[in-house]
């Protein structure tokens, strides 16, 4: 599913909502505008690169992006679209490079473990800093990403040197990458821990491109959990509602809407049989479930407030269940007795399990 497929189906889900009672769309819209914002108006993320000329930077990108997204070395200063799984834009400030055009999002420091360049190369780091513009309107000026090419040991004299050109306070996080990362030495748990950080450091109109160009997978789930807890509090709204089995289409669309959002934020293009497979999954007893579930729910509202509050909790929960059964299929991998004991759960977790 594109951007603009899931962009004309957002549009969709709010001309249906438009047909519920007029205090009821305030607060609906108030969870749903969040999530058009962070997952459909979309950007890659900016990394502007400092620190060692010595590294090769396609060598350094294709092992970050777990597969060949650069072939050559990047003009210094000018910002290049890098595409894999996701995108990325990567300017090279090595050695002389000025940036020109849009602010970084994050400067990211790259060098050897021991490098003879270090002092320079931190000084001139702290420089970039300095002269840093705001990342976006109103926003603070871009931090910055130690990565070292060595083991862990070798990362404290690096923020030494960062630290004596007072660069110390613009420091996020710092990692040692393997020796061997340059020649593929990159395992995929570590390439998904890594991006995982990324995602923290960066603002959210670009943190969906980041979980995807490192396949984040604990970054896809956070994401995945925010849609999730929007989804179930609105259909909670709509649950609520005294009219038995007339909110019905609302909260199925609603529900469709939230497992595309889902499949879209784990990198997999929608499709039927992708949707198939994971109704499979979930057993035959799934549907029957639903079913009766709604007609509960419907029953229930014969009960004067208290069952209009009862049936509100029951078609959240029941959202809740199937997003969190689709976050566990999609993007956790699970299937079978793993997928429908997610079911069974009563608080969605956006965190991987082990």
């Amino acid at each position: 599913m594109s951007r603009s497929t899931l962009l004309s189906a957002y549009e969709k889900l709010a001309l249906l909502l438009a047909k519920l009672p007029g205090p009821l769309q305030r607060p609906i819209m108030k969870e749903l505008e969040p999530i058009k914002e962070t997952f459909l108006i979309q950007r890659p993320p900016r990394l502007a690169i400092l620190g060692d000329a010595g590294i090769g930077l396609p060598a350094l990108t294709n092992a970050l992006a777990g597969r060949t997204v650069l072939r050559a070395p990047l003009p210094g200063g000018s910002w290049t679209t890098v595409q894999g799984a996701g995108a990325v834009e990567l300017a090279d400030l090595r050695g002389s490079g000025t940036l020109t055009g849009d602010a970084a999002d994050l400067f990211v420091f790259v060098t050897m473990a021991a490098s003879s360049r270090l002092t320079e190369d931190s000084r001139r780091a702290a420089e970039a800093l300095t002269k840093a513009a705001p990342r976006n309107k109103g926003g603070g000026a871009p931090g910055l990403v130690v990565l070292v090419v060595g083991d862990s040991g070798d990362i404290d004299p690096v923020l030494s040197a960062l630290a004596d050109n007072g660069a110390a306070s613009s420091i996020l996080f710092s990692g040692a990458l393997p020796r061997t990362v340059l020649d593929g030495g990159f395992t995929d748990a570590e390439r998904s821990s890594f991006g995982d950080r990324f995602y923290d450091c960066l603002p959210p109109e670009c943190q969906l491109e980041t979980a995807w160009f490192f396949s984040a997978r604990n970054a896809q789930a956070h994401l995945a959990g925010t849609v999730l807890k929007s989804f179930g509090a609105v259909a909670g709204i709509i649950g609520a509602q005294p009219i038995p089995l007339a909110d019905f289409p609302v909260l199925l669309a609603l529900q469709m809407f939230m497992v595309a959002l889902i499949i879209y934020v784990s990198g997999r293009r929608f499709s039927l049989r992708l949707a198939g497979e994971f109704a499979a999954s979930l057993g035959v007893g799934f549907g029957a479930g639903l079913l009766f579930r709604e007609t509960a729910r419907a029953a229930v509202k014969i009960l004067p407030v208290w069952g209009n509050l009862i049936a509100g909790g029951v078609a959240g929960a029941g959202t809740y269940a199937l997003g969190r059964a689709a976050i566990a299929y999609y993007i956790e991998g699970k299937t079978g007795a793993g997928l429908r004991a997610r079911l069974r759960r009563k608080a969605p977790s956006p965190q991987l399990e082990e």
